[in-house]
């Protein structure tokens, strides 16, 4: 009996650590991991993205309709009104997945401030560049799932929020889990940017919640480009 008890502990505890190990960063929805990172007052996310390895991510407060994007150890957490909010592209193994950018006069006004020659190659396929150098990962497997941000600032007009970030077999649950997560920001992102480039009526109400974002991206809010 004794021998059974003793078997069933270490079991259990096994599968723990496993399940720890598997588990990456995780998008939350109003739960207590959520809640329990540090916002910058006045914020209040409904969802929030925390990265493994590290404090970067990204939150959304519906009701004020603004992302903040998380970087404490560089003293960087902001908050950002989806007013600002330029241009977001995925990227995985550094080729183009979906990219979404303000169309709008006011918009195209802003990124023509906001896009130096510096800052235009973080949104482009390596196959539009004529020194561009894409990642390569072996067969089957994916190294780096990343999300970049522009936004308008000009001192930190640029964030990168990291989904993968280590060797991983493309369908396996590793990797599942981090391209949900990326489909589901670069569509909510999208949504926001088709948002602010539509003219606001005078007596137009307050926009409508926002769902929370499917796993597959909006054909109409991220134009997608072949790898």
């Amino acid at each position: 009996m004794e021998l059974l008890i003793l078997s069933l502990l270490i079991f259990l505890l096994v599968g723990g650590l496993l399940a720890f190990t598997l588990g990456g960063g995780q998008s939350t929805t109003k739960t207590p991991a959520a809640q329990s990172i540090a916002y910058p007052p006045g914020f209040s996310p409904r969802l929030a993205f925390k990265e493994k390895y590290g404090d970067t991510g990204i939150a959304y407060d519906e009701n004020q309709k603004s992302i903040c994007i998380l970087q404490p150890e560089a003293h960087l957490s902001q908050i950002i009104s989806y007013q600002n909010i330029l241009a977001v592209a995925l990227f995985e193994d550094n080729a183009l997945i979906a990219k979404s950018v303000r169309g709008d006069e006011p918009g195209k006004q802003l990124l023509n401030q906001i896009l130096t020659e510096n800052i235009k190659p973080l949104f482009q396929d390596p196959t539009e560049q004529q020194d561009g150098q894409q990642q390569h990962s072996p067969a089957g497997t994916s190294s780096t799932l990343q999300l970049r941000v522009l936004v308008n600032n000009r001192e930190h007009p640029v964030h990168q929020i990291n989904f993968l970030n280590m060797e991983a077999k493309k369908g396996g649950v590793i990797y599942n889990e981090a391209m949900g997560h990326g489909k589901n920001w670069q569509d909510l992102l999208s949504h926001l940017i088709r948002m602010a480039g539509k003219p606001i009526p005078s007596s137009a109400q307050p926009p409508s919640k926002v769902s929370a974002p499917s796993s597959q991206p909006n054909p109409e809010t991220a134009v997608t480009e072949p790898a």
